[in-house]
């Protein structure tokens, strides 16, 4: 079990470490290693980018502290509601922006913020389930998928909206 002093400072370095994040390629001079960086970091303005700043801080999170606490549930855990995450944060983004036509910054980082304290704190609480304690080899698989997935889709984007751009543009390269 985690402590309140842990939890807040897990909730807290996954937040700032996503948002910081979304700043990480453009600082990085194009080649190889921009290239391999790509696959972890967004490389465009598209809601499928965004989901970056999501899956790696959860999947970082799960893996550090299923060692840490012994405790491989919170790996699951932490798979599972980074899932959850993202799926709300795309239902979200593509709401209110069915609504609005654009892009808006300060809803966006309030969404993204509000959707990663409200996921982090239902993975706190998974650990502990039976669910997340069976199965390592299922979440580790899913762990494999949606990692293979994020990669994949880096580099091959599909079309439909959530990897348009804020202009409303397809990115096939990066």
């Amino acid at each position: 079990m985690l402590s309140r002093k842990e939890k807040t400072i897990t909730i807290v370095l996954m937040v700032v470490l996503g948002t910081c994040m979304h700043f990480v390629h453009e600082a990085i001079p194009v080649g190889m290693i921009a290239d391999f960086l790509g696959n972890i970091f967004p490389v465009n303005e598209t809601s499928w980018e965004h989901m970056k700043m999501i899956w790696y801080p959860f999947l970082t999170a799960g893996i550090i502290l299923s060692f840490r606490k012994q405790n491989q549930g919170y790996f699951a855990a932490f798979v599972v509601c980074s899932v959850m995450a993202m799926l709300m944060q795309l239902g979200a983004f593509s709401t209110y922006q069915s609504f609005t036509g654009i892009s808006v910054l300060i809803l966006d980082i309030i969404i993204y913020t509000a959707t990663m304290v409200f996921c982090i704190l239902l993975a706190f609480d998974f650990a502990n389930k039976k669910w997340t304690q069976k199965m390592l080899p299922l979440w580790i698989l899913l762990a494999v998928i949606i990692t293979a997935s994020i990669v994949y889709l880096t580099y091959r984007p599909a079309d439909g909206y959530v990897f348009l751009d804020n202009e409303g543009f397809h990115h096939h390269e990066h």
